[in-house]
């Protein structure tokens, strides 16, 4: 199990690194998509009719490809202040059960990420400026919740190895 924990978390690293080049692209993309909107608006009266359009679904991937980079460095809301005063059999609970609780989020993602997609690709909705298919927007969120699983199971099953580990150690230092 250490072993394959090991792998998965190479995999991890490696998959964060290229959200993070993609959401820097995605992040100058949607900064000169916006700079130009506004030059041509200030300097030409005549701002690109498709310039919200590609902004907007910029910065839909941005924000929800950003939210695996924070569930994977710890930076979503927590309550450690509150739980930090429980014993540690208690914090340990509540961090599975919180994990649990992003997993079911992450299924959530998928199940309803792929529902409002496939309408969109069925209804052949198109975004009215740029024609683009209006599914651009949905597809992300299933996308989002499968690495939100990849990431969330990794660190529940950190946590299980961490535990399984004190309590070797501890058996250990009573014999």
């Amino acid at each position: 199990m250490l072993k394959a924990y090991e792998t998965y978390k190479k995999f991890i690293v490696i998959m964060n690194k290229v959200i993070d080049v993609v959401t820097i692209a995605l992040m100058l993309g949607m900064v000169g998509v916006v700079s130009y909107q506004v030059f041509m608006r200030q300097f030409f009266a005549s701002p690109p009719i498709w310039g919200e359009e590609i902004s907007v679904t910029l910065l839909v991937w941005f924000v929800f490809l950003g939210i695996v980079l924070g569930l994977e460095e710890g930076l979503h809301i927590g309550i450690a202040m509150f739980v930090s005063k429980f014993p540690k059999k208690v914090v340990y609970g509540v961090e599975i059960f919180v994990n649990l609780l992003i997993l079911l989020l992450a299924i959530l993602f998928v199940y309803y990420g792929t529902v409002f997609a496939s309408n969109m690709i069925r209804f052949g909705t198109a975004l009215p400026a740029t024609g683009m298919p209006a599914y651009i927007h949905y597809i992300v969120v299933p996308i989002t919740g499968v690495l939100m699983g990849v990431v969330i199971l990794g660190k529940i099953a950190g946590q299980l190895i961490k535990q399984e580990n004190k309590q070797e150690k501890e058996e250990e230092s009573h014999d």
